[in-house]
């Protein structure tokens, strides 16, 4: 386990606010929020997990009183990460940017990798 001052991924103070109140909603006060990317067929995706234990390679980032955790696997592809909560007249939700993911149209596949979509490929 590491504790790190740099911060690779960004979490607004709202979206900060909204994981604590979840994680002591579920009587989760001392786990990890854990950030990584999950793999289905050519398409990469956000995971976002509740943990109780580090696993080997597992970093530590502070946000507040929020531990969250991301591995030493996941780190370059989550860097730039932007998570932000937004409540409007429709509903709310935890938004996830990340400026540095690039989407890679693969055309043997017909398919795309990344994240996003491949709209007009």
């Amino acid at each position: 386990m590491t504790n790190t001052v740099e911060q690779i991924i960004n979490i607004t103070d709202v979206a900060v606010d909204k994981f604590q109140e979840m994680l002591f909603d579920a009587d989760k006060r001392e786990s990890y929020l854990k950030i990584a990317i999950a793999l289905e067929g050519t398409q990469m995706h956000y995971h976002i997990d509740i943990k109780d234990e580090l696993e080997e390679g597992d970093k530590v980032y502070n946000f507040k009183d929020l531990k969250v955790v991301i591995n030493d696997e996941d780190e370059l592809l989550l860097k730039g990460l932007e998570i932000d909560y937004v409540q409007d007249e429709f509903g709310s939700e935890f938004t996830l940017h990340n400026p540095n993911m690039i989407e890679i149209y693969d055309e043997e596949d017909g398919g795309c990798c990344g994240n996003g979509c491949c709209c007009g490929h």
